[in-house]
C-alpha cells in the first residue's frame, strides 16, 4: 500500500518503521525541518518537510493516489484537517489520532462523514481500558478482548506458588479449556510449544473463552488476589481516565498529582477519588499515599522516567501489581529489569489502528505486545490456503500459531486435529511483529 504519514514525533516515526518493515511504500511528512533532516537515513521512507494540514501540500505530494493517510501529529487540529483534506483530494481511508473527544463526541459516523476520519485513535484512552482491563482481571497483567469478547487473551506471570513452575507445557492441568499461545522471558517473546518448560517469573499469553480466562489464568499463575484498591500517579488524559473507569467498577482511588493546579482539576472532575498533590515519587511518598496496601498502582503521568522509578518503588515496597506507561521505545528493556509487572505503550496502541488499516477488512483485531510480538483475529475467507488445512498446516503458512476458531458463535480452541472452515474467525498469535502474512493463508488469492 502507498501510506502517507503526518507527523514525525516518537508515535509517528515507530508507525513509520513499522509500515516499512512491511514493505509498504511511505511517505512521513512533518512541520519540523530539522527534525526531518535528523531522520534522513534513520527512517526507510521518503521524508518531508512541510505542513501536513495543507490541502495544498498534501496535493503535492500525491495524497489523491494513496491508500492511507496517518495524521499522528501532537495537535489534534492539525490531524483532523489533515485527514478532512486528504479526504476531499481523494485518499481511500484516513486514520487520525484525536485526544480531545470534544472534536467528535465519541460518534463514528460524525468523524467519518463530517472530519472525514475512518478510524480515531484515542491512544491515552486506550491505554487507560488496557490497565483497567488488567487491575479487573486477577492474576493478569494485560488483558484483551477477540472475536466480540468471546475469547479473551491474557499475560499472566508465572509465580512460585503455580503449578507450572519447572514443569512442562504439556504436561499442565486442562480444566478449563485454554491454550498458552506465547511466553515472555527475559523480555523476549517466543511461540509456545508443548515441550516447553516454565520458569518462576516468566509471563505466559494465555487465551481462553471469557467466561473461563478467570480460572485458567489464576490456575497459571498460582496466585491471583483481587484487587480493591488502586493508586494512580499521575492525572493527565491516561490518568483521569483509568481512574474513571475504576470508579465506575467501584473501586477504591487514591490519585497522586504532582501539578497543583492539575490536582485540583482532578479532584473536581473525580469526587469519588482522593486526590493527593505529591511532589515526589520515593519511597516515602508512595508510602504516605498508602501505596504498601494498595491491591495496584498505576504509573500514568506523562515522563517516562518518572513512570518507571514510581513504579519500580511501589513494587519494592509491597504493591500486588505495579503497571506503567512507557511511550518511549528506548525505555521498554527497563520494565523487566525493574520488576514492574508490565508496562503499556501509547504509541503501539496508535499503530494497532494503522496496521489493522492497512491488513485488510478480513483483520478484526490487532494486539501488539512490548518486545514486538501481535495477537490477531483474522477471517477465513473461501477459497484460501488455510481451508480444510489442520490447525499444524495453518500455522506454518503465516508463520503463526493459531489459537482458537470462533465458528457459529462457538469458541473452539485450537489443537491439531481442528481443520479451518470458510467463514471461521481465526485468532492467531506471532512472536515477531511483520512475520504473520495472514494474506497468504486466510485470504483469498
Amino acid at each position: 500500500m502507498r501510506v502517507i504519514v503526518v507527523g514525525l514525533g516518537e508515535v509517528g516515526q515507530n508507525v513509520v518503521r513499522t509500515l516499512s518493515a512491511q514493505r509498504h511504500e511511505v511517505t512521513a511528512v512533518d512541520a519540523d525541518r530539522e527534525r526531518v533532516e535528523a531522520l534522513q537515513g534513520d527512517l526507510d521512507a521518503l521524508l518531508l518537510a512541510g505542513n501536513g494540514a495543507s490541502p495544498k501540500f498534501l496535493q503535492e505530494v500525491g495524497v489523491g493516489e494513496a491508500d492511507l493517510l496517518c495524521a499522528v501529529t501532537q495537535s489534534d487540529e492539525v490531524n483532523v484537517i489533515a485527514a478532512l483534506a486528504g479526504r476531499q483530494l481523494g485518499v481511500r481511508r484516513t486514520v487520525a489520532r484525536v485526544r480531545d473527544e470534544e472534536y467528535f463526541g465519541g460518534d463514528d459516523e460524525f468523524s467519518r462523514e463530517v472530519l472525514g476520519i475512518d478510524f480515531v485513535v484515542q491512544p491515552e484512552k486506550a491505554a487507560a481500558d488496557h490497565l483497567a482491563e488488567a487491575v479487573d482481571l486477577p492474576g493478569a497483567v494485560q488483558v484483551e478482548h477477540f472475536a466480540d469478547g468471546r475469547v479473551t487473551v491474557a499475560e499472566a506471570i508465572v509465580t512460585p506458588r503455580s503449578p507450572l513452575a519447572g514443569a512442562a507445557l504439556r504436561d499442565r492441568r486442562m480444566d478449563p479449556p485454554h491454550v498458552v499461545m506465547g511466553i515472555i522471558r527475559d523480555g523476549r517473546t517466543m511461540a509456545a510449544e508443548p515441550g516447553h518448560r516454565v520458569k518462576e517469573g516468566d509471563h505466559l499469553l494465555v487465551a481462553a473463552a471469557r467466561e473461563d480466562i478467570a480460572t485458567a489464568i489464576a490456575r497459571t499463575a498460582g496466585e491471583a488476589v483481587e484487587v480493591r484498591d488502586v493508586v494512580i500517579f499521575g492525572a493527565d488524559r491516561t490518568g483521569i481516565a483509568l481512574a474513571r473507569r475504576l470508579l465506575a467498577s467501584r473501586l477504591r482511588v487514591v490519585l497522586m498529582e504532582r501539578d497543583g493546579d492539575r490536582a485540583r482539576a482532578a479532584a473536581e472532575a473525580l469526587p469519588g477519588a482522593t486526590v493527593l498533590h505529591e511532589e515526589g515519587v520515593g519511597r516515602d511518598d508512595l508510602i504516605a499515599a498508602g501505596v504498601d496496601r494498595a491491591g495496584a498502582f498505576a504509573a500514568c503521568s506523562g515522563d517516562d522516567r518518572a513512570n518507571l522509578l514510581a513504579a519500580m518503588y511501589a513494587k519494592q515496597i509491597g504493591v500486588g501489581l505495579a503497571l506503567a506507561i512507557v511511550s518511549r521505545e528506548e525505555f521498554v528493556p527497563l520494565v523487566d529489569a525493574l520488576g514492574i509487572d508490565a508496562a503499556v505503550s501509547p504509541r503501539l496502541v496508535t499503530a494497532e489502528a494503522i496496521l489493522r488499516s492497512v491488513r485488510g477488512e478480513r483483520v478484526q483485531a490487532l494486539r501488539l505486545l512490548l518486545g514486538g510480538a501481535e495477537v490477531l483475529e483474522v477471517e477465513a475467507e473461501p477459497g484460501c490456503r488455510a481451508e480444510g488445512r489442520r490447525i499444524e498446516q495453518a500455522d506454518s503458512m503465516g508463520h503463526t500459531h493459531v489459537a482458537a476458531l470462533v465458528r457459529d458463535g462457538k469458541v473452539i480452541l485450537a489443537d491439531d486435529d481442528h481443520r479451518v472452515q470458510a467463514g471461521d474467525r481465526v485468532l492467531v498469535f506471532s512472536p515477531r511483529t511483520g512475520l504473520s502474512d495472514v494474506r497468504h493463508a486466510f485470504e483469498a488469492a
